[in-house]
C-alpha cells in the first residue's frame, strides 16, 4: 500500500513538471537566401580605357590584273613610296612579243590601206572619162573598206596588247607606306591575287575594340594617349562602329579619326595607343531571377532590412528597369546604394519573412 503510494505520488510530480515546462517554439529557421549588394554610386561619370594601334584610314591590296611570274619586287614592309613609283613586275616576255607583233601587223595593214586609199582615188579620177568600169571601181571600193576595218582591228588589238604589256608592272596609285607583301620573287600569281598593301598617306585613325554594353552609350568625341608620348594626349573623333560583334569576343570594332598633328610627337602608322572612354556611371544591373512582379503588374525586388538584433527580414521593394545589359537587367530607379537584393527564390517570400545571408 505505502509503495502505490509512493508510485502514485511520483506519476503526479511527472505531469507537474511536464505541464511547467516550456512549448516547444514553432516559429521557422530564417531561409537561407543569396544576395547582391547594390554598388555605391561615387562618380556620375566612369572612364574605361581600351589598347589601340594606329592605322591608316585607307588601305589599298594591290594586285596585277594579269597573271604572271614575279620577277621584280621593289619594296619592303615599311617603305613610303610616291603615287606612280614601280612596285613590282611580272615576266612581260609574252607580253611584249605580241605588242611587237601587233605593232608589226598594224604597219603593214596601214601601209596596204594607204594603197588602197590611192587606188580608190584614182579610179574616182578616172572613172568619169570611161576608163574605169562600175564593176572595178565597185572592187577598188570594198577592198578599201575590207583594209580599213583590218586597220582598226588592229590597232584595237595594240591598244589590248600595250595595256597588258603595262599589266604586268604594278604601280602606286597614290603616296602611301608599303604595310605588307604576299609575292616573292619567281612566284607565280594569278589575276587579282593580293601581292602588295598599301597605306595611303593621310588621315590616321585609333583602332579598338569595345564590349557590346558600351556601344549604345558610346560618345562621339574620345581621349587617345599614344604610348611613344602620354604626356601628349590627343583628341579623336568617332568615325565607325562595326555593325556586327566579333564572333569570339563578341566586342565591336571601332575606329576613330585622329587629328592632324603641326607640333610634337605625331602618330605614325602601327603605333600602340590607348583609348579613353568615358560614360555615365553604369546603373545597378540585376539577374532576371532577382526580379518580382508586383501585385499590380509592376516589377519589383525583395530587399533584405538588418534588424537592431542583426537579424534579417525581407521587404518588397519597387523598382524601374533600364535597358538589358546581356543577360542582366539594368535598374534605373528604386534601389540605394548599398541594398542588398535577393536573387533566387524571390517567388516563395514574404514581407517580412526572415532570412540568413551566407
Amino acid at each position: 500500500m505505502i509503495i502505490s503510494t509512493r508510485i502514485a505520488a511520483l506519476l503526479c510530480a511527472g505531469v507537474l513538471l511536464a505541464a511547467c515546462a516550456p512549448a516547444p517554439d514553432s516559429t521557422p529557421p530564417p531561409r537561407p537566401v543569396r544576395t547582391v549588394q547594390v554598388p555605391a554610386a561615387n562618380d556620375t561619370t566612369h572612364t574605361h580605357s581600351y589598347a589601340a594601334r594606329v592605322a591608316a584610314r585607307h588601305t589599298l591590296a594591290l594586285a596585277f590584273e594579269v597573271p604572271g611570274r614575279i620577277t621584280e619586287r621593289r619594296v619592303e614592309i615599311g617603305d613610303r613610296v610616291a603615287a606612280g613609283s614601280v612596285l613590282a613586275r611580272l615576266d612581260a616576255t609574252d607580253a611584249r612579243l605580241r605588242e611587237r607583233d601587233l605593232a608589226a601587223r598594224l604597219t603593214a595593214a596601214e601601209a596596204q590601206h594607204a594603197d588602197a586609199v590611192a587606188a580608190l582615188r584614182r579610179a574616182q579620177d578616172l572613172r568619169p572619162k570611161g576608163f574605169v568600169s562600175q564593176a572595178e571601181f565597185d572592187r577598188l571600193t570594198f577592198q578599201e573598206q575590207n583594209l580599213r576595218a583590218q586597220r582598226r582591228a588592229l590597232q584595237a588589238q595594240l591598244e589590248l596588247a600595250r595595256r597588258a604589256l603595262d599589266y604586268t608592272t604594278l604601280r602606286a596609285p597614290a603616296d602611301g607606306v608599303v604595310t605588307d607583301h604576299a609575292v616573292e620573287l619567281g612566284q607565280v600569281v594569278t589575276a587579282g591575287q593580293a601581292a602588295v598593301e598599301l597605306a595611303r598617306a593621310g588621315e590616321l585613325e585609333a583602332v579598338f575594340d569595345v564590349p557590346e554594353h558600351l556601344v549604345p552609350g558610346l560618345p562621339h568625341t574620345l581621349t587617345v594617349t599614344l604610348w611613344a608620348a602620354p604626356e601628349q594626349p590627343l583628341t579623336a573623333q568617332v568615325r565607325e562602329v562595326a555593325p556586327q560583334a566579333a564572333g569570339a569576343s563578341r566586342t565591336y570594332r571601332v575606329r576613330a579619326s585622329l587629328p592632324a598633328v603641326a607640333d610634337g610627337p605625331r602618330p605614325r602608322l602601327g603605333m600602340s595607343a590607348t583609348v579613353h572612354v568615358t560614360v555615365p556611371a553604369p546603373q545597378p544591373a540585376l539577374p532576371a531571377s532577382a526580379i518580382h512582379t508586383h501585385d499590380d503588374g509592376q516589377p519589383a525586388v525583395w530587399v533584405v532590412d538588418t534588424g537592431a538584433d542583426g537579424g534579417h527580414t525581407v521587404r518588397l521593394q519597387p523598382v524601374q528597369l533600364g535597358a538589358p545589359q546581356g543577360d542582366l537587367l539594368t535598374v534605373s530607379g528604386g534601389l540605394r546604394p548599398g541594398d542588398r537584393v535577393v536573387t533566387a527564390g524571390v517567388h516563395d517570400l514574404h514581407a517580412g519573412q526572415a532570412v540568413s545571408l551566407p
